[in-house]
Protein backbone atom coordinates (compact mmCIF):
# COMPACT_ATOMS: atom_id res chain seq x y z
CA UNK A 1 0.00 0.00 0.00
CA UNK A 2 1.45 3.08 -0.79
CA UNK A 3 2.24 5.27 1.92
CA UNK A 4 1.18 9.11 2.32
CA UNK A 5 3.32 11.27 3.92
CA UNK A 6 2.05 14.65 5.48
CA UNK A 7 3.77 18.05 4.93
CA UNK A 8 6.06 18.95 7.95
CA UNK A 9 5.78 22.70 7.91
CA UNK A 10 4.01 24.94 5.48
CA UNK A 11 6.25 27.87 6.04
CA UNK A 12 9.31 25.87 4.54
CA UNK A 13 7.51 24.53 1.75
CA UNK A 14 6.74 28.04 0.79
CA UNK A 15 9.98 28.50 0.14
CA UNK A 16 9.80 25.91 -2.82
CA UNK A 17 6.43 26.84 -4.14
CA UNK A 18 5.47 30.14 -5.27
CA UNK A 19 1.85 30.16 -4.84
CA UNK A 20 -0.87 27.70 -4.49
CA UNK A 21 -2.31 28.75 -8.02
CA UNK A 22 0.90 28.06 -9.28
CA UNK A 23 1.15 25.14 -8.12
CA UNK A 24 -2.26 23.55 -8.79
CA UNK A 25 -3.16 25.15 -11.92
CA UNK A 26 -0.02 25.90 -14.21
CA UNK A 27 2.68 24.24 -13.15
CA UNK A 28 1.84 20.40 -11.62
CA UNK A 29 4.23 18.96 -13.92
CA UNK A 30 7.30 21.13 -12.54
CA UNK A 31 6.91 19.39 -9.13
CA UNK A 32 7.24 16.06 -10.40
CA UNK A 33 10.42 15.80 -8.79
CA UNK A 34 10.32 18.55 -6.22
CA UNK A 35 13.56 18.92 -3.69
CA UNK A 36 11.07 19.22 -0.86
CA UNK A 37 9.56 16.05 -2.25
CA UNK A 38 10.39 12.42 -0.25
CA UNK A 39 10.13 9.01 -1.82
CA UNK A 40 7.18 7.48 -0.35
CA UNK A 41 9.07 3.92 0.58
CA UNK A 42 12.63 5.47 0.23
CA UNK A 43 14.43 7.14 2.98
CA UNK A 44 16.64 9.93 2.35
CA UNK A 45 19.26 8.56 4.76
CA UNK A 46 22.10 6.39 3.92
CA UNK A 47 23.72 5.41 7.29
CA UNK A 48 23.28 5.00 10.52
CA UNK A 49 25.16 8.44 11.15
CA UNK A 50 22.29 10.00 8.91
CA UNK A 51 19.49 9.75 10.69
CA UNK A 52 22.07 10.62 13.73
CA UNK A 53 22.97 13.63 12.17
CA UNK A 54 19.39 14.68 11.74
CA UNK A 55 18.29 13.54 15.61
CA UNK A 56 20.84 15.87 16.37
CA UNK A 57 19.72 18.72 14.74
CA UNK A 58 15.93 18.08 16.23
CA UNK A 59 17.83 18.60 19.40
CA UNK A 60 19.17 21.76 18.40
CA UNK A 61 15.90 23.68 18.22
CA UNK A 62 15.88 23.35 21.87
CA UNK A 63 18.43 26.29 21.37
CA UNK A 64 15.78 28.56 19.14
CA UNK A 65 14.17 31.27 20.81
CA UNK A 66 11.52 29.29 21.73
CA UNK A 67 13.68 27.73 24.70
CA UNK A 68 15.77 30.07 25.57
CA UNK A 69 13.70 33.36 25.55
CA UNK A 70 10.06 33.04 24.80
CA UNK A 71 9.05 30.33 26.67
CA UNK A 72 9.78 33.23 30.01
CA UNK A 73 7.58 35.44 28.15
CA UNK A 74 5.10 33.20 27.57
CA UNK A 75 4.90 32.11 31.09
CA UNK A 76 6.48 34.66 33.15
CA UNK A 77 6.18 38.07 31.10
CA UNK A 78 2.20 36.72 30.46
CA UNK A 79 1.76 36.14 34.14
CA UNK A 80 2.15 37.99 37.41
CA UNK A 81 5.55 36.72 37.56
CA UNK A 82 7.37 39.61 35.27
CA UNK A 83 6.95 43.25 33.99
CA UNK A 84 8.05 43.05 30.20
CA UNK A 85 11.36 44.78 31.32
CA UNK A 86 12.63 46.06 28.37
CA UNK A 87 11.23 47.97 25.18
CA UNK A 88 9.45 46.16 22.22
CA UNK A 89 5.95 46.82 21.13
CA UNK A 90 5.62 42.76 20.54
CA UNK A 91 7.02 42.16 23.88
CA UNK A 92 4.28 44.54 25.82
CA UNK A 93 1.54 43.25 23.61
CA UNK A 94 2.31 39.79 25.89
CA UNK A 95 2.49 41.78 29.06
CA UNK A 96 -0.62 43.75 28.57
CA UNK A 97 -2.79 40.44 27.42
CA UNK A 98 -3.15 42.56 24.05
CA UNK A 99 -1.36 40.10 21.77
CA UNK A 100 -2.38 40.01 18.08
CA UNK A 101 -2.35 37.88 15.07
CA UNK A 102 0.02 40.53 13.35
CA UNK A 103 2.54 40.28 16.70
CA UNK A 104 6.24 38.88 15.37
CA UNK A 105 6.84 36.68 18.42
CA UNK A 106 3.28 34.95 17.77
CA UNK A 107 4.98 34.26 14.12
CA UNK A 108 8.18 33.19 15.65
CA UNK A 109 6.91 31.03 17.99
CA UNK A 110 4.54 29.10 15.79
CA UNK A 111 6.99 29.10 12.97
CA UNK A 112 10.22 27.59 15.29
CA UNK A 113 7.70 25.24 17.34
CA UNK A 114 6.40 23.54 13.33
CA UNK A 115 10.35 23.43 12.44
CA UNK A 116 10.99 21.37 15.38
CA UNK A 117 7.87 19.29 14.44
CA UNK A 118 8.76 19.03 10.94
CA UNK A 119 12.67 17.81 11.95
CA UNK A 120 11.30 15.43 14.40
CA UNK A 121 8.95 13.57 11.77
CA UNK A 122 12.04 13.86 9.28
CA UNK A 123 13.64 11.88 11.95
CA UNK A 124 10.95 9.21 12.23
CA UNK A 125 9.64 8.69 8.78
CA UNK A 126 12.90 8.87 7.69
CA UNK A 127 14.53 6.10 9.85
CA UNK A 128 11.44 4.26 10.00
CA UNK A 129 11.91 3.73 6.23
CA UNK A 130 15.23 2.31 6.41
CA UNK A 131 16.03 -1.00 5.73
CA UNK A 132 19.57 -1.58 5.62
CA UNK A 133 22.94 0.01 7.84
CA UNK A 134 20.84 0.08 11.03
CA UNK A 135 19.85 -2.82 13.88
CA UNK A 136 16.34 -2.84 14.70
CA UNK A 137 17.61 -1.77 18.33
CA UNK A 138 19.22 1.73 16.87
CA UNK A 139 15.71 2.19 14.33
CA UNK A 140 13.64 2.29 17.24
CA UNK A 141 15.95 4.43 19.37
CA UNK A 142 16.55 7.26 17.24
CA UNK A 143 12.40 7.09 16.76
CA UNK A 144 11.74 6.92 19.94
CA UNK A 145 14.01 9.82 21.08
CA UNK A 146 12.15 11.84 18.14
CA UNK A 147 8.67 11.21 19.06
CA UNK A 148 10.11 12.72 22.39
CA UNK A 149 11.33 15.56 20.92
CA UNK A 150 7.88 16.01 18.75
CA UNK A 151 5.80 15.18 22.03
CA UNK A 152 7.47 18.08 24.06
CA UNK A 153 6.93 20.65 21.04
CA UNK A 154 3.11 19.45 20.74
CA UNK A 155 2.21 19.65 23.84
CA UNK A 156 3.68 23.37 24.02
CA UNK A 157 1.81 24.11 20.89
CA UNK A 158 -1.54 23.02 22.47
CA UNK A 159 -1.86 25.30 25.07
CA UNK A 160 -0.56 28.01 23.16
CA UNK A 161 -2.83 28.04 20.14
CA UNK A 162 -5.19 24.65 21.20
CA UNK A 163 -6.16 23.20 17.79
CA UNK A 164 -3.48 23.03 15.63
CA UNK A 165 -2.44 21.02 12.34
CA UNK A 166 -1.01 17.30 12.47
CA UNK A 167 2.05 16.85 10.62
CA UNK A 168 3.11 13.71 11.20
CA UNK A 169 4.72 12.59 7.92
CA UNK A 170 6.20 13.80 5.10
CA UNK A 171 5.35 14.91 1.96
CA UNK A 172 4.96 12.44 -1.10
CA UNK A 173 6.08 13.03 -4.65
CA UNK A 174 4.08 15.29 -6.29
CA UNK A 175 2.48 14.25 -9.44
CA UNK A 176 -0.24 15.48 -11.47
CA UNK A 177 -2.42 12.07 -10.35
CA UNK A 178 -2.27 12.96 -6.42
CA UNK A 179 -2.60 16.74 -6.08
CA UNK A 180 -6.20 16.41 -4.69
CA UNK A 181 -4.51 14.18 -2.39
CA UNK A 182 -1.57 16.15 -1.92
CA UNK A 183 -3.13 19.54 -1.48
CA UNK A 184 -4.66 19.29 1.91
CA UNK A 185 -1.17 17.80 2.99
CA UNK A 186 0.21 21.16 2.14
CA UNK A 187 -2.37 23.46 3.29
CA UNK A 188 -3.64 21.55 6.68
CA UNK A 189 -6.58 22.24 8.79
CA UNK A 190 -6.47 22.82 12.57
CA UNK A 191 -7.11 19.58 14.27
CA UNK A 192 -8.73 19.41 17.82
CA UNK A 193 -6.00 19.54 20.46
CA UNK A 194 -7.85 16.00 21.71
CA UNK A 195 -6.67 14.19 18.64
CA UNK A 196 -3.20 15.89 19.14
CA UNK A 197 -3.00 14.45 22.69
CA UNK A 198 -3.81 11.62 21.57
CA UNK A 199 -0.99 10.94 19.31
CA UNK A 200 1.06 12.47 21.47
CA UNK A 201 0.32 10.11 24.13
CA UNK A 202 0.39 6.75 22.20
CA UNK A 203 3.76 7.78 20.64
CA UNK A 204 5.65 8.53 24.07
CA UNK A 205 4.41 4.99 25.57
CA UNK A 206 5.40 3.47 22.17
CA UNK A 207 9.12 5.49 22.80
CA UNK A 208 9.20 4.75 26.67
CA UNK A 209 11.14 0.92 26.24
CA UNK A 210 13.59 2.15 23.82
CA UNK A 211 14.64 5.53 25.80
CA UNK A 212 17.68 5.23 28.58
CA UNK A 213 17.52 5.26 32.30
CA UNK A 214 19.25 8.50 33.91
CA UNK A 215 19.34 9.49 37.47
CA UNK A 216 20.85 13.16 36.35
CA UNK A 217 20.21 15.73 34.25
CA UNK A 218 20.70 15.24 30.40
CA UNK A 219 20.21 17.05 27.02
CA UNK A 220 18.76 13.92 25.44
CA UNK A 221 15.13 12.27 25.91
CA UNK A 222 15.32 9.66 28.49
CA UNK A 223 12.77 7.12 30.80
CA UNK A 224 12.19 10.42 33.00
CA UNK A 225 11.78 13.31 30.41
CA UNK A 226 9.03 10.59 29.22
CA UNK A 227 7.41 9.91 32.22
CA UNK A 228 7.64 13.76 33.15
CA UNK A 229 5.65 14.65 29.89
CA UNK A 230 3.47 12.34 30.39
CA UNK A 231 2.62 13.43 34.00
CA UNK A 232 2.20 17.01 32.31
CA UNK A 233 0.04 15.63 29.57
CA UNK A 234 -2.01 13.71 31.91
CA UNK A 235 -2.36 16.56 34.35
CA UNK A 236 -3.42 19.26 31.61
CA UNK A 237 -5.72 17.70 28.62
CA UNK A 238 -9.39 17.97 29.14
CA UNK A 239 -11.61 19.49 31.72
CA UNK A 240 -10.12 19.39 35.52
CA UNK A 241 -12.96 17.99 36.91
CA UNK A 242 -12.50 15.15 34.58
CA UNK A 243 -8.64 14.38 34.61
CA UNK A 244 -6.93 10.87 35.52
CA UNK A 245 -5.01 12.40 38.39
CA UNK A 246 -3.74 9.09 39.82
CA UNK A 247 -2.34 8.66 36.04
CA UNK A 248 -0.64 11.78 36.97
CA UNK A 249 0.41 10.66 40.19
CA UNK A 250 2.04 6.96 38.69
CA UNK A 251 3.52 8.65 36.00
CA UNK A 252 5.25 11.28 38.51
CA UNK A 253 6.42 7.84 40.88
CA UNK A 254 8.11 6.26 38.28
CA UNK A 255 10.20 9.77 37.67
CA UNK A 256 11.09 9.45 41.30
CA UNK A 257 11.55 5.72 40.64
CA UNK A 258 14.39 6.64 38.15
CA UNK A 259 16.30 7.80 41.57
CA UNK A 260 16.45 11.22 40.50
CA UNK A 261 17.44 13.29 43.94
CA UNK A 262 16.67 17.24 45.18
CA UNK A 263 20.79 18.91 45.14
CA UNK A 264 20.77 20.01 49.05
CA UNK A 265 21.69 23.18 47.97
CA UNK A 266 18.89 24.85 45.53
CA UNK A 267 21.72 27.60 44.10
CA UNK A 268 23.25 24.62 42.66
CA UNK A 269 21.06 24.45 39.96
CA UNK A 270 21.72 27.48 38.61
CA UNK A 271 25.55 27.68 38.95
CA UNK A 272 27.06 27.25 35.76
CA UNK A 273 29.96 24.72 37.20
CA UNK A 274 27.13 23.08 38.60
CA UNK A 275 25.37 21.42 35.19
CA UNK A 276 23.43 18.16 35.24
CA UNK A 277 22.80 17.99 38.50
CA UNK A 278 20.83 15.04 39.85
CA UNK A 279 17.68 17.00 40.32
CA UNK A 280 18.04 18.02 36.66
CA UNK A 281 15.77 15.50 33.93
CA UNK A 282 16.43 17.54 30.87
CA UNK A 283 18.06 20.80 29.96
CA UNK A 284 19.77 22.38 27.00
CA UNK A 285 23.42 22.08 27.07
CA UNK A 286 25.79 25.03 26.68
CA UNK A 287 29.31 25.77 26.89
CA UNK A 288 31.50 29.09 26.76
CA UNK A 289 32.45 28.82 22.92
CA UNK A 290 28.94 27.51 22.24
CA UNK A 291 26.54 29.57 24.82
CA UNK A 292 23.51 30.78 24.97
CA UNK A 293 22.39 34.45 24.49
CA UNK A 294 19.33 34.34 27.38
CA UNK A 295 21.97 35.30 29.85
CA UNK A 296 22.45 38.66 27.93
CA UNK A 297 18.79 39.48 27.67
CA UNK A 298 18.10 39.09 30.98
CA UNK A 299 21.39 39.05 33.21
CA UNK A 300 24.01 40.95 32.08
CA UNK A 301 26.18 42.19 29.24
CA UNK A 302 29.27 40.28 28.88
CA UNK A 303 31.49 42.26 30.82
CA UNK A 304 29.35 41.92 33.64
CA UNK A 305 28.03 45.55 33.12
CA UNK A 306 24.19 46.87 32.59
CA UNK A 307 23.77 49.33 29.99
CA UNK A 308 20.32 48.85 28.85
CA UNK A 309 17.11 47.63 30.57
CA UNK A 310 17.05 43.81 30.55
CA UNK A 311 13.78 41.52 29.97
CA UNK A 312 12.06 40.12 32.54
CA UNK A 313 11.71 42.33 35.50
CA UNK A 314 10.06 40.73 38.91
CA UNK A 315 6.92 42.19 40.17
CA UNK A 316 6.23 43.89 43.40
CA UNK A 317 4.21 41.34 44.28
CA UNK A 318 6.27 38.16 43.26
CA UNK A 319 8.92 39.18 45.20
CA UNK A 320 6.52 39.86 48.40
CA UNK A 321 5.77 36.34 48.40
CA UNK A 322 9.50 35.16 49.27
CA UNK A 323 9.59 34.71 53.04
CA UNK A 324 12.54 36.49 54.87
CA UNK A 325 14.62 33.14 54.93
CA UNK A 326 13.93 31.76 51.67
CA UNK A 327 17.14 30.68 50.35
CA UNK A 328 15.41 30.68 46.72
CA UNK A 329 15.69 34.47 46.50
CA UNK A 330 18.91 34.95 46.28
CA UNK A 331 19.60 32.38 43.30
CA UNK A 332 16.42 33.65 41.67
CA UNK A 333 16.98 37.62 41.65
CA UNK A 334 19.88 39.72 41.99
CA UNK A 335 19.96 43.15 43.14
CA UNK A 336 22.31 45.56 40.77
CA UNK A 337 22.84 49.33 40.00
CA UNK A 338 21.22 50.41 36.79
CA UNK A 339 21.00 53.26 34.57
CA UNK A 340 17.04 53.49 34.51
CA UNK A 341 14.27 53.02 37.20
CA UNK A 342 11.08 51.85 35.62
CA UNK A 343 9.98 49.39 37.88
CA UNK A 344 12.45 50.00 40.79
CA UNK A 345 15.12 52.54 41.85
CA UNK A 346 18.26 52.30 39.95
CA UNK A 347 20.47 51.61 42.37
CA UNK A 348 18.87 48.74 43.84
CA UNK A 349 17.25 47.23 41.15
CA UNK A 350 16.28 43.25 40.65
CA UNK A 351 17.59 41.16 37.81
CA UNK A 352 16.81 37.89 36.77
CA UNK A 353 19.77 35.60 38.53
CA UNK A 354 18.81 32.10 37.33
CA UNK A 355 20.71 31.83 33.79
CA UNK A 356 23.80 33.98 34.61
CA UNK A 357 26.32 33.30 32.06
CA UNK A 358 26.30 31.94 28.54
CA UNK A 359 27.50 28.21 30.01
CA UNK A 360 24.44 28.44 31.87
CA UNK A 361 22.34 25.20 30.92
CA UNK A 362 18.76 26.02 30.40
CA UNK A 363 16.80 23.14 32.31
CA UNK A 364 13.66 22.72 31.08
CA UNK A 365 12.39 19.51 33.57
CA UNK A 366 13.52 19.15 36.88
CA UNK A 367 12.66 16.58 40.02
CA UNK A 368 11.30 19.29 41.87
CA UNK A 369 8.23 20.46 39.24
CA UNK A 370 7.29 16.69 39.14
CA UNK A 371 7.27 17.00 43.09
CA UNK A 372 5.15 19.57 43.06
CA UNK A 373 3.03 18.09 40.12
CA UNK A 374 2.13 15.31 42.06
CA UNK A 375 1.23 17.30 45.27
CA UNK A 376 -0.99 19.21 42.53
CA UNK A 377 -2.68 16.15 41.37
CA UNK A 378 -2.75 14.96 45.50
CA UNK A 379 -5.04 18.08 45.86
CA UNK A 380 -6.98 17.36 43.41
CA UNK A 381 -8.21 14.05 44.86
CA UNK A 382 -8.49 15.38 48.56
CA UNK A 383 -5.39 13.69 49.71
CA UNK A 384 -4.54 16.94 51.14
CA UNK A 385 -2.72 15.85 53.72
CA UNK A 386 0.17 13.87 51.26
CA UNK A 387 0.22 17.00 49.07
CA UNK A 388 1.61 19.52 52.16
CA UNK A 389 3.88 16.65 52.91
CA UNK A 390 5.73 16.78 49.71
CA UNK A 391 5.67 21.08 49.93
CA UNK A 392 7.41 20.81 52.78
CA UNK A 393 9.81 18.91 51.73
CA UNK A 394 10.14 21.56 49.07
CA UNK A 395 10.29 24.45 51.41
CA UNK A 396 12.86 22.75 54.27
CA UNK A 397 15.44 22.96 51.47
CA UNK A 398 14.72 26.29 50.98
CA UNK A 399 14.93 27.09 54.32
CA UNK A 400 11.51 27.68 55.48
CA UNK A 401 8.91 26.51 58.45
CA UNK A 402 6.91 23.57 56.79
CA UNK A 403 3.28 24.33 56.07
CA UNK A 404 0.71 22.79 59.08
CA UNK A 405 -1.33 20.01 57.65
CA UNK A 406 -4.74 19.54 58.39
CA UNK A 407 -5.84 21.80 55.16
CA UNK A 408 -8.59 22.18 53.32
CA UNK A 409 -8.37 20.71 49.37
CA UNK A 410 -9.34 24.31 48.70
CA UNK A 411 -6.24 25.67 50.80
CA UNK A 412 -3.96 23.08 49.80
CA UNK A 413 -4.68 23.90 46.26
CA UNK A 414 -3.54 27.41 46.62
CA UNK A 415 -0.27 26.38 48.83
CA UNK A 416 0.73 24.12 46.38
CA UNK A 417 -0.01 26.88 43.74
CA UNK A 418 2.33 29.42 45.61
CA UNK A 419 4.77 27.42 45.91
CA UNK A 420 5.42 26.00 42.18
CA UNK A 421 5.36 29.73 41.70
CA UNK A 422 8.26 30.59 44.05
CA UNK A 423 10.27 27.76 42.76
CA UNK A 424 9.62 27.37 39.48
CA UNK A 425 9.86 31.41 38.87
CA UNK A 426 11.71 31.93 35.61
CA UNK A 427 11.66 28.07 34.68
CA UNK A 428 8.99 28.67 32.08
CA UNK A 429 6.02 26.97 34.00
CA UNK A 430 3.82 29.85 35.62
CA UNK A 431 1.07 30.61 32.91
CA UNK A 432 0.89 27.29 31.81
CA UNK A 433 0.20 26.00 35.53
CA UNK A 434 -2.50 28.96 35.91
CA UNK A 435 -4.19 27.97 32.67
CA UNK A 436 -3.98 24.13 33.80
CA UNK A 437 -5.68 25.05 37.18
CA UNK A 438 -8.44 27.55 35.51
CA UNK A 439 -6.76 30.13 37.30
CA UNK A 440 -5.23 32.42 34.60
CA UNK A 441 -8.01 34.92 34.73
CA UNK A 442 -8.92 35.02 38.42
CA UNK A 443 -4.79 35.43 39.50
CA UNK A 444 -4.31 38.16 36.42
CA UNK A 445 -7.33 40.15 37.81
CA UNK A 446 -5.30 40.50 41.06
CA UNK A 447 -2.14 41.62 38.76
CA UNK A 448 -1.02 45.36 39.65
CA UNK A 449 1.29 47.60 38.35
CA UNK A 450 4.50 49.57 40.20
CA UNK A 451 2.00 51.60 41.88
CA UNK A 452 -0.05 49.10 43.38
CA UNK A 453 -2.79 49.70 40.51
CA UNK A 454 -4.99 46.30 39.08
CA UNK A 455 -3.90 46.35 35.94
CA UNK A 456 -6.78 44.04 34.60
CA UNK A 457 -10.49 44.87 35.65
CA UNK A 458 -11.75 42.13 33.25
CA UNK A 459 -10.11 39.60 30.77
CA UNK A 460 -12.11 38.14 28.32
CA UNK A 461 -11.84 34.34 28.11
CA UNK A 462 -10.49 34.05 24.45
CA UNK A 463 -7.10 35.65 25.91
CA UNK A 464 -6.31 32.21 27.61
CA UNK A 465 -5.04 31.27 23.86
CA UNK A 466 -2.80 33.15 21.16
CA UNK A 467 -3.68 33.80 18.16
CA UNK A 468 -2.90 32.06 14.73
CA UNK A 469 -0.33 34.49 13.46
CA UNK A 470 -1.88 36.21 10.48
CA UNK A 471 0.60 35.38 7.61
CA UNK A 472 0.17 31.79 8.21
CA UNK A 473 -3.65 32.35 7.98
CA UNK A 474 -2.58 34.59 4.69
CA UNK A 475 -0.49 31.39 3.21
CA UNK A 476 -2.78 28.91 4.43
CA UNK A 477 -6.77 29.41 3.51
CA UNK A 478 -7.53 26.45 5.38
CA UNK A 479 -6.49 27.55 8.90
CA UNK A 480 -9.28 28.68 11.12
CA UNK A 481 -8.32 31.72 13.74
CA UNK A 482 -9.11 31.33 17.37
CA UNK A 483 -12.35 33.10 18.36
CA UNK A 484 -12.01 36.31 19.33
CA UNK A 485 -9.18 37.44 17.13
Amino acid sequence: MKTIIQSVLLTSLLLFIPSCEDFLDTRPNEYANDPQATSDTLSKYNSVADAIAELNGAYNNFKADIYQFENFFYNDVQSDNCYVGGDGFNEEEIDELAITSLNSKVRMDWNQYFSMIGTSTSVIENTRMMNTGISETEKRQIIAEAQWIRAFAYFDVIRIWGDAPIMDRLIPNITPENLDEVYPLLYPKRQPASEIYTLIRRELEEALPYLESRSNGAFRATKGAAYGLLAKIYATEGNRNARDYRKVINYCDMVIAENYQLVSNFDDMFNPANNFTSESIFEVDYTTTAGNWAYWVLFSEEDGTITWRRYCTPTHDFLAKFGAQDKRLASSVVYKSVPYDTYYPANNYPIINKIRAKESNIILMRLADILLLKAEALAELNSTREAIEIVNVIRNRAGLLPVETGKSQEETRLIVENERQLELFMEGHRWFDLLRNDRAIAVMMQHKDRNGKILFPSIPEFRMLWPVPQNEKDANPNLAQNPGY
